[in-house]
């Protein structure tokens, strides 16, 4: 009722309105083609339509048995997952321990000793087999692990805040025909401080800022004076909070990833030292990765790995930018459903202080300022996670979620203002919408009706292959019984004339009995003389085995006397050899012992000289 009284309203309004205005103001209520075309568009774009075909169902081929096919080495079965893809082994070298994981039915039954094939677009399995029996073993074990598997679901709240103070100041000094001379603190034009503050490592911090000084005779060459120093200070606050939701199956990893691409200021030079700034962009990311588990006690386990990226500043006097990056690796952590897992103190605090300005000038007070600059920064950050984990009930109905979003974005109900009575005094805005908004739940309503017939036909489709199915089975078995009816009537016949021939059959096995019992005595016979033979052959081979063996046992007898013979005569020779070497030793000792006392005893004979007496001197 409450879109029929606004219309009325509207209406009394609109005609005080017409009597006022007359026919004086007809333009301003046409409606352009653009204005009419661009409402059309937002209308449908708006619009949140059902899909027909979310019911549609598998093909027959996905829900029939598993099919066997014989080959001539053995059975193959060709087997679709129900609730498991499929795999195959992987093999993955950790702390050097060949670690092997199974992923999938592929591999376990592969690990068992099966051969299989697999087909990932379809989910197939294609195992070969020795027969059927072991078929049916391996469909019993199917029948155990491939189940449902459970899917949990992860409510992740993310709040991050930053905050941070900067102080800078930047001073310039020029002074022109001082004495004959030019003094520059500074650039020539004054383009760059001298003394650069946060400017130093970010060139936009030039472009703005607080300018205090004074300039003398300003633009005239030789005469110009200045002095200046620009000041600048900032606060800044953020806080960012996610809720991501995040669906995933036991087992498997869910990912949520935040990039920012960061500018960074390089600085290039050329040939000739020409240098120019260029701003490279790099990704900075955060990123959190979750693997759920769920035990049979009702606990759910969580495997969480948290890469936190940001943009921060190295020491040094430039602090030039760079890209760092912290992570948190938990290998699992053990709660209850419902229950919240918080990782959180990951704080960072940090504060720099540069002064830069000309030695002892800089420390000066007051007039300091002008030979110096000082940058400060303290910023802080905080990041906290908070995972809840679940046991997920599943999607919603595909009606259910269309209705949610469709109110989500349904245009909500207002009172009409002076601007719309006056735009539209008749209130044929208000009378469309209602009309738009009774045709959408007319469309809903038909397409929802299209859902339920497509539906049906796919249901009666369904219901008419299965009987089509059941005709050809019975066309089949009726063949079948036919061809076995034959067979009856054939093997009748062969049995009477198996009976005919049995008499004659008959005959002739008493004959051939006879013949048998004497080719029998025959055999016997035979069968003596040839064990007599094998015996005199078994006895003649010992006989040849145990002179073949003493044989070989003269040769190696004979063989060891040589080698013991070679052995002594190397001893004899070895043994002469030093009796020589011993004679030789002796005889030359002896000779020389003979020598040495030859010497001896011709020393001991020979008499000592004697002494001549001087003459006596005569007197003159």
């Amino acid at each position: 009722m409450e879109p029929i009284r606004t219309i009325l309203k509207n209406q009394v309004l609109g005609i005080f309105l017409l009597a006022v205005m007359l026919g004086g103001c007809g333009d301003f209520f046409d409606k352009t083609p653009t204005d009419l075309e661009s409402k059309a568009i937002l209308r449908d774009i708006s619009r949140v339509k059902e899909n027909p075909d979310v019911g549609n169902s598998l093909p027959l081929v996905y829900l029939e048995d598993p099919k066997r096919l014989k080959v001539e080495d053995g059975v193959k079965l060709f087997y679709f997952t129900q609730f498991t893809p499929v795999g195959d082994l992987t093999y993955a070298n950790k702390d050097k321990n060949l670690e092997k994981t199974v992923h999938g039915f592929g591999g376990t039954i592969r690990d068992l000793g099966f051969k299989v094939s697999t087909n990932p677009s379809t989910n197939q399995l294609i195992i070969h087999c020795a027969d059927d029996h072991e078929c049916d073993q391996v469909l019993a074990y199917l029948e155990k692990t491939d189940v449902p598997p459970i899917q949990v679901h992860i409510d992740c709240l993310i709040v991050e805040r930053f905050g941070d103070i900067t102080q800078d100041w930047e001073a310039s000094l020029l002074i022109e025909n001082f004495l004959g001379e030019q003094i520059v603190l500074g650039a020539a034009k004054f383009p760059k401080p001298n003394f650069p503050g946060a400017a130093l490592r970010e060139s936009r911090r030039g472009d703005f800022g607080l300018d205090i000084g004074y300039w003398i005779n300003k633009g005239v060459p030789g005469h110009q004076v200045r002095v200046l120093v620009d000041i600048l200070e900032s606060r800044g606050y953020l806080k960012v909070l996610m809720n991501p939701t995040l669906e995933s199956v036991n087992g498997k990893s869910a990912q949520v990833q935040i990039r920012d691409n960061a500018p960074i200021e390089k600085i290039v030079t050329e040939r000739g030292d020409l240098s120019y700034t260029v701003t490279d962009y790099q990704w900075v990311s955060d990123t959190l990765t979750v693997t759920p588990f769920v035990y049979a006690d009702g606990s759910i386990g969580l495997k969480t790995h948290i890469t936190i990226g940001s943009k921060s500043k190295p020491e040094g006097v430039v602090q030039t930018s760079i890209i760092t990056e912290r992570s948190i690796d938990i290998g699992e952590n053990r709660i209850e459903p419902g229950k919240s897992l918080i990782i959180g103190g990951m704080r960072k605090s940090e504060k720099r202080s540069v002064v830069r300005g000309i030695p002892f000038f800089k420390d000066l007070p007051i007039i300091g300022i002008l030979f110096s600059s000082k940058d400060f920064e303290e910023k802080a950050t905080e990041i906290v996670f908070v995972l809840t984990p679940s046991i997920s009930s599943g999607g919603i109905d595909y009606k259910e979620a269309a209705d949610m979003v469709r109110k989500k974005f349904e245009t909500p109900d207002y009172e009409s203002d002076i601007d719309e009575i006056v735009t539209d005094p008749l209130g044929t805005e208000a009378y469309s919408e209602v009309v738009e908004k009774q045709t959408a739940h007319a469309e809903v309503k038909m397409v929802r009706l299209q859902v339920q017939a497509a539906e049906a036909a796919r249901q009666a489709q369904a219901e008419q292959l299965r009987a089509e199915k059941a005709n050809l089975d019975a066309k089949a078995m009726q063949a079948q019984a036919k061809e076995a009816q034959a067979q009856i009537e054939k093997a009748q016949a062969q049995k009477k004339a198996a009976e005919a021939g049995k008499l004659a059959a008959t005959k002739e096995a008493v004959a051939q009995q006879t013949q048998i019992t004497q080719t029998q005595a025959e055999i016997e016979k035979a069968q003596a003389e040839a064990a007599a033979a094998r015996a005199a052959a078994q006895k003649a081979q010992a006989g040849l085995n145990e002179a073949e063996q003493k044989v070989q046992a003269y040769m190696q007898e004979e063989t060891n006397a040589r080698d013991k013979a070679r052995e002594i005569q190397k001893q004899i020779e070895a043994l002469e050899k030093a009796a020589a070497e011993k004679a030789a030793a002796e005889k030359a000792a002896a000779e020389k012992a003979a020598a040495e006392k030859a010497a001896a005893d011709e020393t001991q004979e020979t008499p000592p000289p004697a002494q001549t007496p001087e003459p006596e001197k005569q007197s003159p």
